[in-house]
């Protein structure tokens, strides 16, 4: 779940994550939330989370393989091989399998994070409950493929990447699952617990997998877990400055919106200024891309916010607003109501256009190479354009059927982005990557959140032995059951007490915990001290759950 403002800033379900434009980086920064990276080094480094999981792995992980029906319904459209790894250094017979759905990516980086390395928050959980911890690979990412992923896939062969589908494969994995070791021990889930864990996109898998087959998963984490289908997920940028407003950056929130009301100003003049503010921010080649994606890419600067809050070095919203925030001339800052009200509107549009991290956002983002700065390669600046990856493909056919989340512009007084980052722009990006399979009828004119909201429950699921989490300002709390803006239901309360075995709580109730000054999946990450608070939550719970499960 992956920063995606469908096409900006994504980084999971994506994006930062996005709903609609994971793009590599942004899938990354997340990933690195999630397994406790700082995202500032993949800046800093030019190393994708995979090498720096991989450089930190103290474990060496088996990849294994179970064949799965394409369709659970039907198994005559065939089978394919779904990729998992499995860590039994602490297990003790008769505890617990802990299974961590990675969701929307690519999961070997993740597995070699969480499994591989005896610091991440799933070892230190697996070490305190003897269990044994297995890391699953989503249908449809990485290695997990019932067909060949890439832009001439037939549309029939991406019909069976829906959530029914992929929720089904985890209990058929479970109920057949043995291990080389312990032919004396029956690890499936009619004679040992198993607890589900996922955080984002995963997090609802974990929630849902629960209430659907409580008989698989006896318990479930679900860390910033958006369970709500929505199509417009504007509100993603209302929590992108309210965490900037409590960190003191209230004066940059004002500069922003007025700059960008200058270059949209400068977008709809003509085609000589719209094509020099281009290349003011992002140099030649950058006026060949339309409105649309040119300031989906200006959303880049909140790649880092969900995975780091206003931190993320070099590329970070707090280095953005000390630089549009101070005078280049006397390097005085400006005051608490920014510089265009003094300065007016052309100048903090011109200053952040000038900002001299774009290119480089942009090059780690869409692997462009604008203003020319890898010398090897010849100068290009396609900006968002169409996906060629597997995970990319993957995740917006996703969430242009079932889940929506497009990230559009929060207009009115907070806004922060330009108002070409509309809903139709967003939806445009899936006829644009799927123009077959919308011609057929197959991806339909809008993503079907209602239907996915009744199947699922959305805002009201409240499945038994679940605890539920999330950061203060993390944008997906919005729609989780932690909800607490205006549209979410109204009367719920959030306890951290525990309730009983196997005892769902009531639609008024939820047992979960807002973490202070927190963001996406800051609980999976150690070292941070609202994070382990959590955690704590969820193990104490797990201590009271657990000796009520019952072998079958």
């Amino acid at each position: 779940m992956h920063f995606l403002a469908i096409a900006a800033a994504l980084a999971a379900l994506s994006g930062t994550s996005s709903a609609m434009g994971l793009t590599s980086f942004r899938q990354d920064i997340t990933l690195a939330s999630k397994m406790g990276i700082d995202s500032g080094e993949l800046l800093q480094r030019h190393q994708s989370v995979h090498e720096i999981a991989m450089e930190r792995s103290d474990t060496t992980l088996t990849t294994q393989y179970v064949s799965i029906p394409i369709d659970h319904n039907d198994t005559f459209v065939g089978m394919y091989n779904n990729r998992y790894w499995v860590n039994d250094d602490f297990y003790q017979r008769g505890g617990p399998v802990f299974i961590y759905d990675v969701g929307e990516s690519d999961a070997e980086a993740s597995a070699n994070a969480v499994l591989g390395n005896s610091t991440s928050f799933l070892m230190e959980i697996l070490a305190e409950f003897g269990g044994m911890g297995i890391v699953w690979e989503h249908r449809y990412y990485g290695d997990s493929l019932p067909y060949p992923v890439n832009t001439d896939t037939p549309p029939e062969h991406m019909i069976y990447l829906s959530n029914e589908q992929a929720l089904a494969d985890i209990p058929y994995f479970a109920q057949n699952f043995t291990l080389e070791g312990y032919a004396d021990v029956d690890l499936a889930p009619s004679k040992t617990p198993w607890v589900m864990a996922g955080g984002s996109y995963s997090g609802m898998r974990a929630a849902f997998t629960r209430e659907k087959y409580p008989n698989t998963i006896f318990a479930s984490w679900a860390s910033s877990a958006p369970v709500q289908a929505k199509v417009d997920m504007s509100i993603y940028f209302e929590q992108v400055y309210a965490g900037m407003v409590s960190n003191g950056y209230y004066n940059c929130t004002r500069d922003i919106k007025a700059a960008l009301e200058y270059i949209d100003m400068e977008l709809s003049k003509n085609g000589s200024s719209a094509a020099a503010i281009k290349k003011l921010v992002f140099g030649e080649g950058a006026e060949k891309n339309n409105n649309g994606d040119f300031t989906a890419a200006l959303a880049g600067l909140y790649g880092f916010f969900q995975a780091e809050g206003l931190g993320g070095g070099k590329g970070s919203l707090a280095n953005f607003c000390r630089y549009l925030e101070t005078d280049p001339v006397t390097q005085m800052t400006a005051g608490p109501r920014g510089f265009a009200p003094y300065r007016g509107r052309e100048y903090v549009g011109r200053r952040l256009a000038s900002w001299p991290a774009w290119a480089e956002l942009a090059n780690l983002n869409y692997k462009t190479n604008c203003e020319g700065l890898d010398d090897s390669q010849p100068l290009s600046c396609e900006l968002n354009p169409k996906f060629t990856d597997v995970t990319n493909i993957s995740w917006l056919w996703q969430v242009c059927t079932e889940w929506g989340f497009y990230q559009s512009n929060n207009f009115g007084p907070h806004s922060l982005l330009s108002r070409y980052q509309t809903l139709e722009y967003n939806q445009q990006l899936c006829t644009r990557q799927f123009p077959e399979a919308v011609k057929r009828g197959i991806i339909p004119k809008s993503p079907e959140v209602a239907r996915m909201n009744r199947e699922t429950g959305g805002w009201t699921i409240r499945p038994s032995n679940v605890y539920w989490s999330g950061g203060q300002f993390d944008p997906w709390r919005t729609l989780s059951v932690l909800a607490t803006e205006s549209f979410a239901p109204k009367g719920v309360a959030f306890s951290t007490e525990i309730p009983e075995c196997n005892v769902g709580t009531g639609e008024d109730y939820v047992f979960g915990y807002i973490m202070p000054n927190a963001e996406h999946c800051f609980d999976m990450r150690l070292g941070f001290a609202p994070g382990e608070i959590s955690r704590g939550y969820f193990k104490q719970a797990l201590k009271q759950w657990l000796p009520c499960f019952q072998a079958q």
